[in-house]
């Protein structure tokens, strides 16, 4: 790797400010091929480095670069302290485009350990200082942020607003990317107050953008959304094609978490059609890539169970009296299927079995997506949409962005 050379030389040079570069750029280089613990070890010695030749901008240029690596490692707490401190060096130099990256990363940070209102102050403050600086891309990713955040402490209209206001970031920039994901984010902040088909636009939206952009994930997650939005207004035959689509998309990537998912939701609109045999299989599946990952099949298994005894229930009462075209209606009328539903989270769905005489809901929106993490320091556009490709799965946190600086 050129940049353990150019460290090597700088240091048999005692030329200590280049040191200081190589360490960063060797970190960001380590971050992006996910060696993540070379890459903490990297910044952390360029944060010692910085500090010594009394540095505050490399200093904080550092900091974020570590909270970026110790995010993707899960050290949270850490990663929050790191980016704290860069946004404090940065406020202190006036460098307020760099305050606000910092900012940025760190509310996403404090996501991830449920601090939802200190997360939304950090992106809201991050989203001014983008917007005085007119860096409207930035200050897409920092509403998009923001509108995560606001969903999880249930403030869905402020949700839905900044979802808004990313998307149209985004749209005015051409960055297709950023905007499906915004749109997809705004779907299930609608779906939330039962604003079903605007949430349907949305999502439909959103799956055209990454269709458009070869993003099979992205376009995943929007197809597997858009079913569960047409589950709630009993459009079922679209829903079903919706997740079958979703669920193909995930098996193409291996992403056995995404198949899962959109499995367990293909069998609850199939079983909304009583077309039990196929639903039993999709909840079997889902049930199946559930327990490879290690993960909790209970929702996939209760689904599986009430597809089975639906099915028996519905062959017994037509077989009783299928010449009873009252008796047959009645039964065609009732609510046989209690389902899962399934809370969004920005990490994982939380499952909650509910039996009701009413209809129940498909699995709802496993996730939010957050956009994204931004290291220093001259990280372009182009790079953010680089970074921003791929929504990280189960236990990841975001592709950073990321840069070199020298």
């Amino acid at each position: 790797m050129s940049y353990q050379q150019d460290l090597i030389i700088c240091r048999e040079l005692g030329e200590r400010h280049g040191e200081s570069r190589a360490l960063n750029s060797l970190g960001v280089a380590l971050q992006q091929v996910q060696r993540f613990d070379e890459a903490i070890d990297a910044h952390q010695h360029d944060l010692v480095t910085c500090r010594e030749l009394g540095e505050s901008h490399a200093e904080g240029r550092a900091l974020n670069n570590l909270g970026m690596a110790l995010q993707q490692v899960r050290r949270f707490d850490e990663a929050i302290d790191a980016h704290q401190q860069a946004a404090a060096r940065f406020a202190e130099l006036g460098d307020h485009h760099r305050e606000a990256q910092a900012l940025n990363n760190l509310g996403t940070a404090l996501q991830q350990v449920r601090r939802f209102d200190e997360a939304i102050d950090a992106h809201q403050q991050a989203a001014t200082r983008f917007t005085h600086l007119g860096d409207q891309h930035r200050e897409g990713q920092a509403l998009n942020n923001l509108g995560t955040a606001s969903q999880q402490v249930r403030r869905f209209d402020e949700a839905i607003d900044a979802h808004q206001q990313a998307a149209a970031r985004f749209t005015e920039l051409g960055d297709h990317d950023g905007e499906g994901r915004a749109l997809n984010n705004l779907g299930t902040a609608l779906q939330q107050v039962r604003r079903f088909d605007e949430a349907i636009d949305a999502h439909q939206q959103a799956a055209t953008r990454f269709t458009e952009l070869g993003d099979n994930e992205g376009e995943g997650r929007a197809l597997n959304n858009l079913g569960t939005a047409l589950q709630q207004v009993r459009r079922f035959d679209e829903a079903i094609d919706a997740h079958q689509q979703a669920a193909a998309r995930f098996t193409e990537l291996g992403d056995n978490e995404g198949e899962g998912r959109a499995l367990n939701n293909l069998g609850m609109a199939l079983q909304q059609v009583r077309r039990f045999d196929e639903a039993i299989d999709a909840h079997q599946q889902a049930a199946a890539r559930f327990t490879e990952l290690g993960d909790n099949e209970g929702r996939a298994l209760n689904n599986l169970g009430t597809a089975l005894q639906s099915r028996g229930l519905w062959r017994g009462r037509k077989g009783k009296d299928q010449s009873d075209a009252k008796s047959d209606a009645k039964v065609r009328g009732e609510r046989l299927v209690p389902l899962v539903e399934d809370v969004p989270s920005a990490s994982s769905a939380v499952s909650a079995s509910v039996a009701t005489d009413y209809p129940s809901s498909p699995e709802l929106p496993a996730k939010t997506e957050v956009l994204s993490l931004v290291s220093m320091d001259e990280s372009s556009a182009q790079e953010d949409l680089q970074a921003n490709k791929r929504w990280g799965r189960r236990r990841k946190v975001v592709d950073p962005v990321l840069s070199d600086d020298r």
